[in-house]
């Protein structure tokens, strides 16, 4: 988990400068741009550790996305076989990395989404765009070598919507960070 998080930070600190060059946010500096900011830097280093694999040329790619697919080579598609399998044989350094790793990682994904934007709180909304952001994710990781897991899909989801809800539910105990949504 702490080379997760290693990892994560440097990412943040390689792409804060180039965000806040392009951004400018100083010119119209609030909490709404703070958060902007946080949730920006946050999706970035999660997508870039998310697309980590290897890359060649796109024909290449292509060609062992097809072979994957026809093989099933590190493909599950069946729903709760490695979430069981990380139960049955615990280990709690795997375990949090797997379980743990996978519905935090994505819980600021649907808290930033429902806390920066209105059209984005309704319950319809939330669960289109955390089950895309994960189905884009899950679907990129067959070009560039990585397993794909319908279990990742399903704690990333899980995630996402925990993190909305936990938004959901802060924002009527405290109506002033309304003040964050455009």
């Amino acid at each position: 988990m702490a080379a997760y998080i290693c990892k994560f930070s440097m990412i943040v600190l390689f792409v804060s400068p180039i965000y806040l060059l392009l951004r400018r946010p100083w010119r119209h500096w609030d909490k709404r741009e703070t958060a902007l900011t946080i949730f920006v830097l946050f999706t970035v280093a999660l997508l870039a550790l998310a697309f980590e694999g290897t890359y060649g040329t796109p024909s290449a790619m292509l060609e062992s996305m097809r072979h994957r697919v026809t093989s099933g080579e590190r493909i599950n598609l069946v729903p709760f076989r490695t979430i069981s399998t990380f139960f049955r044989h615990f280990m709690p350094d795997i375990f949090l990395v797997n379980i743990v790793g996978n519905i935090v990682m994505f819980m600021p994904w649907g808290f930033g989404i429902v806390l920066l934007w209105k059209k984005n709180q309704s319950v319809r909304r939330v669960l289109f765009l955390c089950f895309f952001i994960t189905a884009l994710i899950e679907m990129g990781q067959l070009f560039i070598g990585r397993s794909v897991d319908v279990d990742d899909l399903i704690l990333n989801f899980a995630g996402g919507c925990a993190g909305a809800a936990l938004c959901a539910g802060i924002k009527r105990r405290f109506p002033i960070l309304e003040e964050f949504a455009k």
